[in-house]
């Protein structure tokens, strides 16, 4: 059996719908708008010229139920592009597209020797490609929220070929997604099969055992929002003669979102901020190569400059897009500034009249304060309580530590640290 190569994509969130971009000026809600299906089209120009033999995807190859038929059209002529390759194609349902009706009703390229694209969400059932010695098992969702282990009614692997299973996961539950089809990378391994190819977690990683299979999220195919950095794309896997398999990263994605984090604790003048991001945006726009980079800057650290900073935020802004512009031209858009700084101690416990004075004791009492974890949980209980159902999980817990007295020590100084610049502005 000569070499086999597989292309593992997932998450492609086709059409996902833009994330309060619109309320910014000047925001590029176009090119962020169409960039999931220049991504898909980028994966098929992949797969066609590395000639590879299959190409699965593990699900949420859309985001829900479409607003726009031309959301299934652009799927459809991509898969004519593969199908006209020679390419087949596989697909499991997920959590965002399950069961979907609408794409049922999609005329999609015949493939009579493997069959339909979509597996069933009935049951777990095999796809064997007889010629390439390969068998591929999974199951799509039948609903959106699957929180059984569907992985333990998958198939047993067949002896003499390549197995790969296609799920879409939560794993173990503990990352920042919903619990959807929660197994362990145990009980994977203890499948037999040779690879895993999974989808869900937007965070490429393997989580294979030693000495067991891969078990691989490929991350999406297209960053969509601020909490998305990084290069974004699939997985080519290599298949020698004996089913062994290595995989590579290949990027996809057509812009890039991008977080730049300023340590402020050296600066002498607020003006070094701007020079702070000219040499790191020039860095990163090096590795983005063409693509546009999508920036959110965050300023952290401790700094006799944290209330001159908080107080000209809306000036340090257009100063830093003026700096993305000489640099980047159009190849860069500043999302955001995130001005989370803190004054040095010293600043803070100094005497001060009037509010500010007022303020300082009040923010001392709460850094003493035995119940300061019992009065900012509280508080921060009320705001999680108005967060929608799904993403009210543990997860959101984990980012929100008020059980960590440095955690809750940083929050305390950087409240601070604005709280003076505000009231400094209004006098």
């Amino acid at each position: 059996m000569k070499t086999r190569k597989i292309l593992h994509a997932a998450d492609i969130h086709l059409d996902s719908p833009l994330q309060k971009l619109d309320r910014y000026e000047n925001a590029p809600v176009e090119q962020i708008r169409g960039a999931s299906r220049r991504a898909l089209a980028n994966m098929t120009t992949l797969a066609i010229d590395q000639e590879v033999d299959l190409v699965v995807i593990a699900g949420d190859l859309y985001d829900g139920d479409w607003t726009d038929q031309n959301t299934g059209l652009a799927f459809v002529a991509q898969a004519a592009r593969l199908s006209d390759a020679g390419i087949p194609l596989l697909v499991i349902r997920g959590n965002h597209d399950a069961a979907n009706l609408m794409t049922s009703s999609l005329p999609l390229p015949s493939q009579p020797e493997i069959g339909p694209m979509f597996l069933s969400e009935k049951k777990a059932e095999t796809r064997i490609l007889e010629d390439l010695g390969i068998a591929v098992h999974g199951q799509s969702f039948a609903r959106r929220s699957e929180s059984g282990n569907m992985a333990a009614s998958y198939p047993d692997p067949i002896n003499g070929m390549f197995n790969l299973g296609m799920l879409h996961t939560g794993l173990e539950g503990n990352s920042m997604h919903a619990n959807y089809a929660p197994c362990t990378p145990r009980e994977l391994t203890d499948k037999g099969y040779h690879y895993w190819a999974l989808g869900h977690i937007h965070l490429r990683a393997n989580h294979g055992l030693d000495g067991g299979p891969p078990i691989v999220f490929s991350g999406n195919l297209q960053g969509r929002h601020i909490n998305e950095t990084g290069e974004k794309g699939c997985l080519i896997l290599n298949v020698d003669d004996r089913d062994n398999c290595e995989f590579s990263f290949h990027a996809c994605d057509v812009l890039r979102w991008h977080e730049c984090v300023i340590d402020v604790s050296k600066i002498k003048h607020q003006e070094e901020v701007l020079d702070l991001f000219d040499v790191s945006i020039r860095k990163t726009l090096e590795s983005a190569e063409d693509r546009l980079l999508v920036t959110r800057v965050r300023l952290v650290g401790q700094t006799p400059l944290a209330t001159e900073l908080l107080r000209n935020e809306v000036k340090l802004r257009s100063d830093l897009q003026a700096v993305a512009v000489m640099v980047a031209r159009e190849q860069l858009w500043l999302e955001d500034l995130r001005v989370r700084v803190q004054l040095p101690k010293a600043n803070t416990n100094q005497d001060l009249d009037g509010p500010l004075q007022s303020v300082t004791e009040v923010l001392g009492e709460l850094r003493q304060s035995s119940d300061a974890e019992k009065t900012i949980g509280n508080e921060l209980d009320d705001l999680i309580k108005k967060l929608p159902t799904e993403l009210r999980n543990d997860a959101m817990f984990s980012a929100l530590p008020v059980n960590d007295p440095e955690w809750l020590a940083n929050l305390v100084d950087s409240a601070a640290a604005e709280v003076h610049a505000r009231i400094q502005s209004d006098q």
